[in-house]
Parts: C-alpha cells; sequence; structure tokens
C-alpha cells in the first residue's frame, strides 16, 4: 500500500492546477530527476516512517474536535518532515527551511482568521432559526454579494420553473439557508485571497478559480454519492484552502525578509500536495466548521482511502479530477479515477449526473 502512497504524494502532482503550461523538455526532465531523487529518498525509509503513517495518514474516527486537530498536527508534522528530508541541497539552501517551519508551527499563528463580520454573517446563515429578514439584511447594503446571491438564483441549478430572480427576498428563498451559507463562504475566501509577490500572485488566483469550478460540479454530483448537494458544493470550495494559506504564509516571510521568497518550483509544488489536506482540515476546524467538514477537507484525495466508508471525500475526489481533466483539457479516465481514489459510488450514476449538468 505505501508504494502507491509515495507515488501519489510524489508523482502525481502532474494533474495539480499549479501546473501552468508545458516547459521546455529539459525542465521536465529536471523536474522529474528531482521529484525522482525525492521519492527514492523517502522510499529508503519506508520501513521506518510506516507506523508512523498508519497513525497520522489519516484523521482518525473519533469527533473529538480536541482528538481530531491533535492528529491533524500530527499529520501536518510527519508529512513536514517526509518532505524536508527529501528534499535537494537546492532546496535545503533557498527559502524552503523557513517557509516549512512557519506552516508548521503550534498555535493560533498557522491559520489566520477571517473577517469578523464575516463570520457573524456566516454563523447567522447557519443558525435554523435565523429569519427571512435576518439573512437578508447580510446582503442588502452589500452590492457584490447581493450580485452573488442573483447570479447563483439564476443559475441553472435553482432555476428551475425558468423564471428570474430579481429580489434579494426573492432569491434567499429560492438558494435558501445552506444556499446562502456557500455564497457567504465563497465572498469570505475571496475577502482571505493575499499577494505572496512574483509568480505565487498568479498561482493563488489559479488555486482560487479551480476551487470555484469544483464547487459546483461537487453539488451536482452529490447525490450520486448520497450527500448533501449543498454541504458538496461548500466543502469543494474550501478543499484547496491549505494551499492559499500557504501563499498566505509565504507573503508573511516576503514582508519579513524584505524579498520575494524563492525555492525550487518541483519543490514548491510537492509542498503544496503534501502539506495542504491537513492545514485545510486545521482551517475550518479553528473556523468553527466542525469535524465532518475538516476531515473531508483533510482527506480529500484520498491516499490513503479513509478507514472508514466517507461519501463525501468520494464526491470531493471525483469533482476534483474531473474538473482538473477538463481545465487540463485531458480524457477523464474513470477506471483509475475510481481505483486511486477507492471510490465505492456508481460510475454509471456519476456519469449521468455530470451529462445532464453538461446538457
Amino acid at each position: 500500500m505505501f508504494n502507491n502512497f509515495w507515488k501519489r504524494l510524489f508523482g502525481g502532482s502532474g494533474a495539480s492546477p499549479e501546473k501552468t503550461a508545458a516547459p521546455a523538455a529539459s525542465a521536465v526532465a529536471s523536474d522529474q530527476s528531482q521529484a525522482a531523487a525525492l521519492a527514492a529518498a523517502v522510499a529508503s525509509n519506508e520501513a521506518a516512517a510506516a507506523p508512523a503513517a498508519h497513525a497520522h495518514a489519516t484523521v482518525p474516527v473519533p469527533n473529538d474536535p480536541i482528538t481530531v486537530e491533535a492528529a491533524l498536527r500530527r499529520s501536518l508534522h510527519w508529512r513536514a518532515k517526509v518532505l524536508m528530508d527529501g528534499a535537494t541541497r537546492e532546496a535545503q539552501q533557498s527559502d524552503a527551511p523557513a517557509l516549512v517551519e512557519e506552516l508548521t508551527k503550534a498555535g493560533e499563528q498557522i491559520i489566520r482568521q477571517p473577517p469578523d463580520a464575516a463570520m457573524r454573517a456566516l454563523n447567522v446563515a447557519r443558525n435554523p432559526n435565523s429569519s427571512l429578514a435576518q439573512i437578508v439584511v447580510l446582503f442588502e447594503h452589500d452590492p457584490m454579494l447581493v450580485q452573488a446571491l442573483l447570479r447563483q438564483a439564476n443559475s441553472v441549478f435553482y432555476k428551475r420553473d425558468g423564471n428570474p430572480c430579481n429580489s434579494v427576498h426573492a432569491a434567499v428563498q429560492r438558494v435558501g439557508l445552506k444556499g446562502v451559507s456557500g455564497i457567504l463562504m465563497e465572498s469570505m475566501v475571496q475577502q482571505m485571497l493575499c499577494r505572496p509577490g512574483g509568480s505565487y500572485d498568479a498561482l493563488v488566483q489559479r488555486v482560487w478559480s479551480h476551487m470555484q469550478r469544483t464547487a459546483p460540479l461537487a453539488r451536482a454530483l452529490a447525490p450520486a454519492f448520497g450527500v448533501d448537494g449543498e454541504t458538496a458544493y461548500s466543502l469543494a470550495l474550501l478543499h484547496d484552502v491549505g494551499k492559499l494559506l500557504t501563499f498566505d504564509h509565504i507573503s508573511s516571510l516576503r514582508h519579513k525578509r524584505r524579498r520575494e521568497v524563492k525555492m525550487p518550483d518541483v519543490f514548491f509544488r510537492q509542498l503544496l500536495w503534501h502539506l495542504h489536506e491537513p492545514l485545510g482540515g486545521l482551517a475550518v476546524l479553528r473556523w468553527g466548521m466542525g469535524v465532518e467538514a475538516a476531515r473531508a477537507i483533510a482527506e480529500h484525495h484520498r491516499r490513503p482511502a479513509p478507514e472508514t466508508p466517507d461519501l463525501m471525500t468520494e464526491c470531493l475526489h471525483v469533482s476534483e479530477a474531473i474538473e482538473l481533466a477538463h481545465t487540463n483539457f485531458t480524457k477523464l479516465d474513470w477506471d483509475a479515477i475510481w481505483k486511486n481514489g477507492e471510490i465505492t459510488a456508481d460510475v454509471v450514476q456519476v456519469q449521468d449526473r455530470l451529462r445532464r449538468m453538461e446538457a
């Protein structure tokens, strides 16, 4: 099992949204050789690392937030150690060690808290006892939120009767509390996007765009997995938030050092791939979204698959794979997706839902 784990961990970044147009052949060969060297360095210590992998690769079943947070922190530290133990000399002599150290610090400083106003609005939307009037007030004084709400209410998913929705009141009624929560969450994350400088700025937008495109896919496919569509939308919208946190720390490091942060591209792609799941799980746990959300974010790559069936992570995993294939203009390999993710849902139902969405 762990041979496949390492291959997916270090050799599976080809479908990552951080990769842009294909570089020159020599650069590709260099990247591949560095990645192979890192994978070999990790594999040489596989026997010793295996017990730790069993303990920390997945979030445990218990639903106690303290237990889950502790497990996520152990996972983050273990993954960081694996990453740095296999890093090249070039990576070791760059800003990479400082960034990894920042990301693995204990305490509140790892995760920037969302704006207070955004969190208050989300708490109102999540409260089943909130009145329609209270929800409407959240939007009335923010033109950008109104625009997002009306766009959502008039999307194909909600516009079932064919009639346009032109008022905040009617739009809130149409999308419901969970739909409103998704809109507010998208706005909250958008407010938290940073500018880490240099080539990282474009990557921030690329990752965020990928998250936005994955969310409606997850909502449309959710019935095939037997999970709630609006919850799937919200979690897909946040599934790579650990990467955004990484960019946030690059911005902080740049400010401290008063220069651009530099490290080998291949190492940075592996850092994102390696650390973003536990970082994302810690973030949503700290933001009060609960253990189930933290587990879904922390395990959405299903490497290895959770020990107990988790249909939400299946939905996120498949939705992301479909979005990446579409963005990268590659053919969907359904067999590989189902095998690599150990998916239990019926592939025919998922394909049917995707066809309906594209119709």
